[in-house]
């Protein structure tokens, strides 16, 4: 029987194993099973902002024996945990911007983070790598006609004890990147591995590009959204 989406699915593979874990916006609380299911983490905090979620959350860890194991806790964030509690968070779901206040407010920063940012992502990875973090792996996702992208951070300093093959960071792509590359927004390290749906994944982002700029009048034509849309449609090409 499938529990996780592809999009979770796929996310999935990007948490290293530790201790205590935390999966932030939990909703149904179905990553936050399978991560003690599959060995993971030993211990979850499901943490969730709103109350109906987290109730189906309590009754679906219920129904699987794990209340000992899994900590469902309502409120904002990261901030429902403690300095201490964990070494790495799970982020599905939402944007970038919000993910990066999450972390910027929780009580400590986290061995690693696992992040599936809806948009937002060239200002969450120049965050994350600013903070002192690696990012080892990108990864494309598709799950009911959208492609996903999500990312697997690693503080600087922790990664012999996450990471085998030390030289699978991205950190050096990231660390030489232009602060005003595209790279930062669709992933340095997926356009190295140029993944299988990494045609497909540009490609879409050069249509949302056209469909915007044959959207505006003539009189738009000069003005600085327009000539940022274009630049970024030839860059976007390049990739591909």
């Amino acid at each position: 029987m499938k529990i996780l989406t592809n999009r979770l699915e796929a996310v999935f593979t990007l948490i290293p194993k530790a201790p205590s874990i935390a999966d932030i916006g939990t909703d149904h609380g179905y990553l936050a099973v399978e991560l003690i299911r599959r060995n993971r983490a030993e211990r979850v905090i499901a943490g969730d902002v709103h109350k109906g979620p987290l109730e189906s959350a309590k009754a679906y860890i219920k129904a699987n024996g794990l209340e000992s194991l899994i900590d469902c806790r309502l409120g904002d964030g990261l901030q429902v945990t403690k300095a201490g509690e964990l070494q790495g968070a799970v982020l599905c779901g939402m944007g970038g911007f919000l993910m990066r206040d999450i972390i910027a407010e929780g009580p400590e920063l986290l061995d690693f983070y696992v992040l599936q940012p809806q948009n937002g992502q060239a200002e969450l990875r120049q965050f994350l790598v600013n903070k002192g973090y690696s990012i080892v792996k990108e990864i494309l996702v598709e799950d009911m006609g959208k492609l996903y992208q999500a990312l697997l951070a690693i503080k600087e300093e922790q990664l012999s004890k996450y990471v085998s093959d030390i030289e699978s960071s991205g950190q050096d792509i990231y660390a030489n990147l232009s602060s005003d590359s595209l790279l930062w927004s669709v992933g340095a390290l997926l356009a190295q591995e140029r993944p299988s749906l990494w045609t497909k994944y540009i490609e879409r982002l050069i249509h949302l590009r056209q469909t915007a700029l044959q959207s505006m009048s003539a009189e738009l034509a000069n003005t600085e959204k327009y000539k940022i849309l274009t630049k970024e449609i030839m860059e976007l090409e390049a990739l591909l």
